[in-house]
């Protein structure tokens, strides 16, 4: 570091010897931003502003008593803040000193403020280290600060005060109080940086995002939350973590153990598409400097999709093995069933044989209908549609099955407001279906009890949906797993082919089966299927 007397020495040489200035004279400064270019200086320096104005009104504070005024400029000089003692503003006033004016040494002699931002080091002048006599009834104390990542020069902060206050102390104080505000200012821009990788980091993500304190507080929830939560960030907040589900339950561990919970399979609840999701958890305590547990960060990932595809895949690999060993089994097993059918036949004529001859009979067309379901699983289903009346056609299957239900103590109940729904459908194979699922209610009921058959549209989706419900005896989870997968039975004498069937029908309508059921509580069937322009009702002729 140079002395100060040289700085001050040759700027005083320049004034006199180079720019031609008298001290005698009274110094003003003439270059100044217009009032769009001080706003606009203003705003670019407006976090610097607000951190130098925090940090130098508690060093008045701390000055006790001394007049002191604080002046901030930018690189180029230009003051952009003034604030401290009335009397020495209304001072400097006088000068021109004013906020948009430019500290320039051609304008005003020797002064800090340029010398500082001249040499980039704090410096002091004080009564007559002034080249203008006028100011020598002050001491003026100026460092330079910078914040960027090369510390390019940003400006400057100078302390004004008159003579007999000055302490060479006051040049320690501001440099210290310009090294904090720079490290304040560093860390506020790190900071920044951060916070806005952060937001891009977790609103970019395609993963569910939640954060919390350690009361449970939700302090971050991601636009992927939402998309798989179907609640807005409001909303979320509202109806508080416990709305989370089955997350909420992990980081409720993860907060009281701090151990952290990784690819957890759980299920969450859709507010918005009103279904539920699987999906898979981390679960991780937050930290603070101390290794003290903060809070906690969960991330999840929507696995639904995967998981059904899944499914789907090994149905269709079932269904593919199935079908080829269909093929052959079709072949070597139903011509041989037809000849012992028809030799039966002849043989039936030997009165004594004939009761064993019914019940071979009877076997063998057991295994022809298992050998043709079979085979017709292991086919695409042809359809033939025509435009049908599905609240006429749930009635005509009711009627047909109310006479079985009667033996069975079972009610029937069928729920629709639609008088008339046309749709393409196949008929008689939308038939099979119901029957299939009204006979495996009845079977669910040995003792009884209601059966209920609802009919709703929403058209919003453009899907109709009905619903069998019973009060039978439910499914496990995995049962309900296996439903659809051939020679899979809940019951004693079952083949297990004919659900199978149905899901091929449904599935040829480009429809859908969902399943809920509880142990001990019942089932009910949903039997979803699209439609695109359907008429309310059909028109009658006449």
């Amino acid at each position: 570091m140079k002395d100060f007397n040289t700085y001050i020495r040759k700027s005083k040489d320049d004034c006199k010897n180079i720019l031609g200035m008298s001290p005698d004279e009274i110094p003003f400064l003439k270059v100044g931003l217009t009032k769009e270019q001080l706003q606009h200086r203003q705003q670019t320096y407006r976090k610097v502003l607000a951190i130098v104005n925090e940090f130098m009104k508690k060093l008045i504070e701390y000055m006790n008593g001394i007049p002191t005024l604080i002046v901030t400029t930018d690189d180029k000089g230009y003051v952009l803040e003034i604030f401290g003692d009335s009397s020495i503003k209304k001072m400097v006033d006088s000068l021109g000193i004013t906020i948009g004016v430019k500290f320039d040494e051609k304008d005003v002699g020797t002064n800090s403020v340029s010398l500082a931002l001249k040499y980039g080091e704090p410096i002091g002048l004080i009564g007559d280290d002034h080249f203008h006599d006028v100011l020598a009834g002050v001491a003026c104390y100026s460092a330079p600060f910078s914040y960027s990542d090369n510390d390019k020069l940003a400006g400057t902060v100078s302390i004004m005060t008159l003579v007999e206050y000055a302490n060479q102390f006051h040049l320690g104080l501001l440099s210290s109080a310009v090294d904090t505000i720079e490290g304040e200012i560093r860390l506020q821009e790190q900071n920044n940086k951060l916070h806005l990788l952060n937001q891009v980091l977790i609103n970019s993500a395609p993963l569910g995002i939640v954060m919390t304190d350690m009361n449970r507080e939700i302090l971050e929830y991601n636009p992927g939350a939402a998309d798989i939560i179907g609640l807005t960030k409001e909303e979320i907040k509202q109806k508080g973590i416990t709305s989370l589900s089955e997350i909420n339950k992990y980081i409720d561990k993860v907060l009281s153990n701090g151990n952290k919970i990784e690819n957890m399979e759980v299920t969450v609840k859709d507010y918005k598409e009103r279904t539920d999701k699987v999906c898979l958890l981390d679960v991780l305590p937050l930290y603070d400097s101390f290794q003290q547990t903060i809070g906690a960060f969960a991330q999840f990932r929507d696995m639904t999709n995967y998981y059904e595809l899944q499914k789907q895949v090994i149905q269709s690999e079932k269904l593919s093995a199935i079908g080829k060993l269909g093929a052959g089994l079709a072949h070597e097993i139903r011509n041989p069933l037809t000849s012992i059918i028809g030799l039966t036949q002849l043989l039936k004529e030997n009165n004594e044989q004939n009761k064993y001859l019914e019940i071979i009979t009877d076997e063998l067309e057991r295994m022809k209908s298992l050998v043709n379901q079979f085979v017709l699983l292991g086919k695409p289903t042809k359809l033939h549609k025509t435009n049908s009346n599905i609240p006429r056609l749930i009635s005509d299957t009711v009627e047909l099955m109310n006479s079985n239900a009667q033996l069975n103590d079972i009610e029937i109940d069928f729920i629709s407001d639609i008088p008339d729904l046309y749709i393409f459908v196949d008929e008689s194979q939308i038939k099979q279906v119901l029957i299939n699922f009204i006979k495996n209610a009845f079977e669910a009921m040995p003792d009884g009890g209601r059966l209920i058959i609802n009919l709703e549209v929403n058209h919003e989706k453009k899907e109709l949906a009905i619903s069998i419900s019973d009060e039978g005896k439910g499914m496990t989870e995995k049962e309900i797993e296996s439903l659809g997968t051939p020679f899979f039975t809940t019951k004693e004498s079952g083949l297990g082919m004919g659900l199978p069937i149905c899901f091929d029908i449904i599935k040829a309508h480009n429809g859908t089966i969902d399943v809920e059921s509880e142990k001990g509580v019942g089932t009910t069937i949903y039997l979803i299927l699209p439609f695109h322009n359907i008429p309310e009702r059909k028109r009658k002729n006449g």
